[in-house]
């Protein structure tokens, strides 16, 4: 590439990512496509520039790096006799055990010293300075380590063997494509990953004006680009976990070779323990020789699994729900005598609820959010004059026996079933699994709702 263009290009990322960075701050909520379709497109402006200028982040062969990185474990005190690193349909890369394995039995210790912790940057110059003096990196430690894991990437490093085995790509939403994203237009996660995005942009635009007056980390800021930051925030959310310091003070954390770990659905297995500085981890249950070990990754929803992880489990997730969305619109003539019913319960005009709370009992925010929605103004009135708590007012109402709320929940959940559309999920992936157990959820709530009171 001559001077000239390369000095052009240059000039268009930087005028691209400031366009995109005024974008992503003057947006403070995503509620719908239509908002998030300008940070897209300059986002896509800044991928392609920064990929002229092969900027982009190297696809590498984790399988070729492998050996480095058992012997790298071994002379860090590592014992890797109880399992092996393996390829598993569906899965990748895991740990598959080399013998039998007993319910809760300790097949893998990682000492302090190779693991990654907030508290590892911090003893890091010129890096430490950095993260002190800037308050987004001193505040928001995920970023902070996933800077440091960049800053790392382009050093002789101790983790070099580690960072080598990571995935050069990932299935977070960071990567998804336009057809993917369009592919969750139905879905109620779709604008918590548009959001997620956003942020993300946001935080890039502003790493890169920051790291430009950094001269004693210059090789970072030579090589930080949308595409490999975008790889270290993956890396950080599929695999952080969380421990004690010396102090006794959570931490953010990366593990090498436990990461390996896939997940199913259990008990927590992971102990930090604080006088041998190691982390141990134990069997969820009995494991034959030559199967996958498995590890349980915390209680979360599919689209929070989606979106930290990058998957969607196939099992059903007893932690999923489904988050409906209610509004009450601006021209009821009403609307400010609702809003100030509303807002006695806590309750927003524009809101999100949980579908389901304990024992799979409908959550009675919803059914309090629709009989104020269906009231008239006279019935608001006289609600407002009275002094009601929460329960007053769901009991006095008999909420959940009222054939009005009943009928316009199951009339919304009915057009989101309808949306969701089914005979569509062809692709059998991961975006086809979350919209299926959205589907599940919804349908199981319109079979309640059926059902005699």
């Amino acid at each position: 590439m001559d001077k000239k263009k390369k000095r052009q290009l240059l000039q268009n990322r930087e005028d691209f990512i400031a366009q995109l960075y005024q974008e992503c701050r003057s947006i403070k909520e995503i509620n719908k496509w239509s908002q998030f379709e300008p940070i897209y497109e300059k986002l896509q402006k800044v991928i392609d520039v920064e990929k002229e200028l092969s900027k982009s982040n190297p696809i590498w062969n984790r399988e070729e790096k492998l050996n480095d990185f058992i012997e790298w474990l071994h002379t860090n005190g590592v014992d890797t006799s109880n399992f092996e690193i393996d390829s598993f349909e569906n899965y990748g890369f895991g740990l598959k055990a080399t013998k039998a394995l007993t319910s809760d039995e300790c097949f893998l210790t990682v000492p302090l010293s190779i693991i990654i912790t907030t508290d590892t940057i911090m003893s890091s110059q010129p890096f430490a300075s950095l993260i002190s003096n800037d308050q987004l990196l001193h505040s928001m430690p995920n970023v902070a380590l996933a800077l440091f894991l960049l800053h790392e990437r382009y050093q002789s490093s101790k983790w070099k063997p580690y960072i080598d085995v990571l995935p050069s790509h990932f299935n977070t939403p960071l990567y998804f494509d336009s057809n993917q994203l369009n592919r969750l237009k139905s879905s109620t996660a779709l604008c918590d990953i548009l959001l997620h995005i956003q942020r993300i942009a946001r935080q890039y635009c502003y790493l890169h004006n920051l790291l430009k007056s950094q001269v004693s980390l210059s090789k970072l800021s030579e090589n930080f680009s949308y595409d490999t930051y975008r790889w270290a925030v993956s890396v950080v959310s599929t695999r952080q976990n969380n421990i004690l310091n010396n102090n006794g003070v959570a931490q953010l954390a990366l593990i090498p070779v436990m990461d390996f770990l896939n997940h199913q659905f259990g008990q927590e297995c992971i102990h930090y323990d604080l006088n041998l500085k190691q982390i141990e981890c134990k069997t969820m249950n009995d494991i034959n020789k030559n199967e996958q070990i498995f590890m349980f990754y915390g209680k979360r929803t599919n689209a929070e699994y989606l979106i930290h992880n990058g998957f969607v489990p196939e099992q059903p997730n007893p932690n999923d729900t489904y988050l409906l969305k209610l509004a009450l619109p601006k021209t009821d003539k009403a609307f400010e005598e609702k809003r100030q019913l509303l807002e006695r319960y806590g309750i927003e005009t524009s809101d999100k609820f949980l579908l389901f709370v304990d024992n799979e009992l409908f959550n009675p925010a919803i059914f309090i959010f629709i009989k104020i929605f269906l009231m008239n103004l006279d019935d608001v009135s006289n609600t407002l004059s009275k002094n009601m708590t929460m329960d007053e007012f769901f009991n006095i109402y008999t909420l959940d026996q009222d054939n009005d709320v009943r009928t316009f929940l199951k009339t919304r959940i009915q057009l989101l079933i309808r949306s969701l559309n089914l005979t569509c999920l062809t692709n059998n992936d991961f975006i086809d699994y979350l919209l299926m157990s959205e589907h599940n959820i919804l349908a199981s709530a319109l079979k309640k709702l059926e059902l005699p009171f």
